[in-house]
């Protein structure tokens, strides 16, 4: 068994994928080209086996693991990308995949406060527009400073809603049924995306539980899943005791890379948006770290 193979389950996800310039998305993070993406699944595909989500609650729930080294992949957000650069590589190449929606977004009926920022940058380096607040300043917004960014984004005559409706970053209602039909799975990423350690336990509750009802309801689904927006760095126990225990949720996700957590039914996964070189390298520091942290004893997440 390769180094690669030492985990039986990995949980690799992505964002966006795009030869596109994408300005809501390029000041927050590097775009993963198509290219790029093919390699990593060649990557993928090479040293695990695609698993659907059927199989994997089956693992969590006796207990096992796969008989080959597996992987689960999911993308955040629910961006147009997803519907129509990512979702027709996965079909071709055979793999199933879940896509975790924000509810308030889906439709381009708002957006994430991040890429408002992200065009707010942007407006900044093609109009030359002296403003107070420096590149850094502003990344360092957060979800409570959505009035501050809509106060600089008027300084720059920039429309958040034009922005919307002309370039629609966001899946439909439509599409996302379109890719349900086709065998991909969907959960709640929140409704609005805030980071939940900057929020309520009230509010944690209540954005867990209207953004997966709110996808249960419209695909008519038969299963609960949940992914963390940003992280669930910061999440108490009371919070994995209640969504589990009232059904709001069955599996929930968070991106602390390949470690395991203490609470079974919150898997921790992998964020390819950072490897922007080689997989190969990008895998093995990943799989170093997990390894060092098995030996010391720190590879569960309480």
């Amino acid at each position: 068994m390769s180094l690669f193979q030492h985990r039986k389950i990995i949980f690799p996800f992505y964002h966006i994928v795009s030869d596109e310039d994408c300005p809501h998305v390029k000041h927050l993070y590097k775009i993963k080209r198509i290219k790029q993406f093919e390699k990593e699944l060649n990557f993928l595909q090479k040293h695990y086996r695609p698993i659907g989500l059927e199989e994997l609650t089956e693992h969590i729930s006796n207990q096992t693991q796969p008989e080959k080294p597996s992987f689960f992949l999911s993308l955040d957000d629910g961006l147009r990308e997803c519907f129509t650069v990512i979702a027709p590589i996965l079909k071709q190449r055979k793999i199933p995949a879940a896509f975790f929606l924000n509810t308030g977004f889906v439709g381009n009926k708002d957006l994430f406060y991040r890429y408002k920022v992200s065009l707010i940058i942007d407006a900044m380096r093609i109009s030359k527009f002296e403003i107070r607040n420096s590149r850094l300043d502003l990344l360092k917004l957060t979800y409570n400073d959505s009035g501050k960014i809509d106060e600089l984004a008027n300084e720059l005559n920039l429309d958040f809603n034009e922005f919307l409706q002309k370039e629609k970053p966001y899946m439909s209602w439509d599409e996302i049924e379109e890719l349900k039909n086709l065998g991909f799975y969907f959960g709640g990423h929140s409704v609005d995306h805030p980071y939940f350690n900057q929020i309520s336990f009230e509010e944690q509750i209540r954005q867990t539980k209207t953004s997966v009802e709110k996808v249960v309801e419209k695909l008519n689904l038969d299963y609960r899943i949940f992914s963390f927006p940003f992280s669930d760095l910061g999440v108490e126990k009371k919070f994995f005791e209640k969504v589990y225990f009232e059904n709001i949720c069955g599996l929930t996700f968070g991106t602390a890379g390949i470690k395991n957590d203490e609470m079974k039914c919150n898997i921790q996964r992998l964020p390819m948006d950072f490897c922007t070189g080689s997989i190969g390298k990008f895998f093995l520091q990943h799989y170093t770290k997990y390894i060092i942290n098995k030996i010391l004893n720190r590879k569960v997440i309480h």
